[in-house]
């Protein structure tokens, strides 16, 4: 699994690339990332290469990161 941290000033982008071997591992990144803050935007693309993108403001999207890396820790 690959984090992709892009900060534009105000607002960030957090990519997150896996394989559909790491299916469950992926999801469950971007879920805990995604209730770890309310305000941000999810895009998802792929079946073999998943690719998700989680937009927004620039603190929630660094937190989202925190905890994404946290949870593939696990």
């Amino acid at each position: 699994m690959k984090f992709d941290y892009q900060d534009y000033g105000a607002v960030a982008s957090l990519t997150i690339t896996s394989t559909a071997f790491e299916f469950r591992a992926h999801n469950r990144a971007v879920d805990a990332a995604l209730l770890s803050t309310s305000n941000l935007i999810a895009e998802r693309k792929g079946c073999f290469f998943m690719k998700s993108v989680l937009s927004g403001r620039t603190p929630e999207v660094m937190r989202a990161y925190k905890v994404a890396g946290r949870e593939t820790g696990r």
